[in-house]
């Protein structure tokens, strides 16, 4: 495992490499196999020069994970040309923030239409950028639109809408990143018979909805109350049936 980075790595010098953020609750590394699986498809994709087997990555995180005694934390794995490293951090949510939900806002960033976005590519600036400026402004994070006003995805999330008893996200087909936990609500929602639309939402059509949620990898689900002051309600049935589930 390689903590310290040359400055002739592509890492160092363009940003190249591909990450992983995985929930480590009660000792156990949560979707293990699915996040290494997805990195694994990354780097096929994006033809990287970046050779690991799964089974070894693997192997070198639940070991990271019993030689640390990590136990409720946030495990971070990135592989770039020179090697990989492993690091935790702590997790950010608690009861408090499910309970007050999130605020959003619109990112300064106008995203195009980049394979990149489909990739969890440690050329994460415009990302850390929308974030820090919502933290700023007194918001959890930023929304990310097209040029046409098309609903993408937060920085650090995806987001679902609820209007009456459907569901609605971000066509999969947009350039954004389709996580783990978003594959999951739509299982859900088919589990439970409640019709879920993947389409294009349009920044000016938020107010017709009645509840909004984002998801990812260490939270989970969390409601959302506000974007950019159009308020939302902070309870909802549906919202309540798929979190039952998920949890």
């Amino acid at each position: 495992m390689k903590n310290n980075v040359g400055f002739d790595s592509s890492l160092s010098k363009f940003g190249i490499g591909l990450f992983e953020t995985i929930k480590v609750k009660n000792g156990i590394p949560i979707d293990l196999n699915i996040h290494i699986e997805r990195m694994l498809s990354s780097i096929k994709c994006l033809d990287l020069d970046i050779n690991y087997k799964k089974d070894f990555l693997i192997n070198e995180i639940i070991t990271y994970i019993k030689k640390e005694n990590v136990i409720d934390k946030a495990l971070r794995i990135t592989v770039f040309d020179e090697g990989y490293n492993i690091s935790i951090r702590n997790i950010p949510y608690n009861q408090d923030t499910y309970k007050k939900g999130f605020r959003l806002t619109i990112s300064p960033i106008v995203r195009g239409n980049s394979l990149i976005h489909r990739h969890k590519t440690t050329n994460y600036f415009e990302n850390i950028y929308t974030k820090n400026v919502a933290n700023k402004d007194g918001y959890n994070d930023g929304i990310f639109l097209n040029s046409e006003g098309v609903i993408l995805e937060c920085s650090m999330s995806n987001i679902f809408f609820i209007k009456e008893e459907r569901v609605y996200t971000p066509s999969g087909k947009l350039p954004i990143l389709n996580g783990i936990i978003k594959k999951r609500i739509i299982e859900i929602c088919d589990e439970l018979d409640i019709e879920l639309v993947e389409n294009e939402i349009n920044i000016s059509e938020i107010s017709s909805f009645d509840f909004v949620f984002v998801t990812n990898s260490l939270m989970g689900i969390m409601k959302v109350t506000e974007i950019d002051k159009i308020k939302f309600n902070k309870e909802n049935a549906v919202f309540n049936n798929i979190l039952e589930l998920l949890e």
